[in-house]
């Protein structure tokens, strides 16, 4: 449950109040598959000389790189992946929580993910990627 008077917290749901409005109009998973791979082409990615093995999640069936830093006040993400819909992917998991303090990220539920038809829709291992991402992201900011 989120609390609507943190306004860190208010960040992250308006981010996914945005990513639902967008994904809304795309009526079918084939424009939201094409979505997600326009999105995935605009991730940043880590470079390939700085891509450590720590760093990567198994569990997906792509290759796939998460990196948190932690500041003070947040939580700063970088990701990559071999595959273009986890590109996609890790954007829409960047959006969410990207630069957020740890304290709202723990409090926002990721279920905005399953809403746009990521665990219905996405091959059992990409699902699962997801989810390993976001719990890493949400054991990083438990740790902070």
């Amino acid at each position: 449950m989120t609390d609507l008077a943190d306004p860190t917290v208010a960040d992250i749901d308006a981010a996914a109040a945005a990513l639902e409005a967008e994904f809304a109009c795309l009526v079918d998973w084939s424009a939201r598959l094409k979505h997600l791979m326009d999105l995935g082409r605009t991730l940043d990615g880590i470079p390939p000389h700085q891509r450590r093995d720590q760093d990567q999640v198994t569990g997906c069936q792509s290759q796939l790189w998460l990196v948190i830093e932690r500041t003070p006040a947040a939580l700063h993400i970088r990701a990559d992946s071999d595959a273009l819909i986890m590109r996609g992917l890790l954007a829409l998991v960047r959006r969410l929580y990207d630069g957020r303090p740890p304290a709202a990220i723990l409090a926002h539920s990721p279920a905005v993910l399953d809403r746009l038809a990521v665990g219905r829709n996405l091959a059992p291992s990409r699902a699962n990627g997801v989810h390993l991402i976001v719990k890493r992201i949400r054991e990083a900011a438990a740790a902070a």
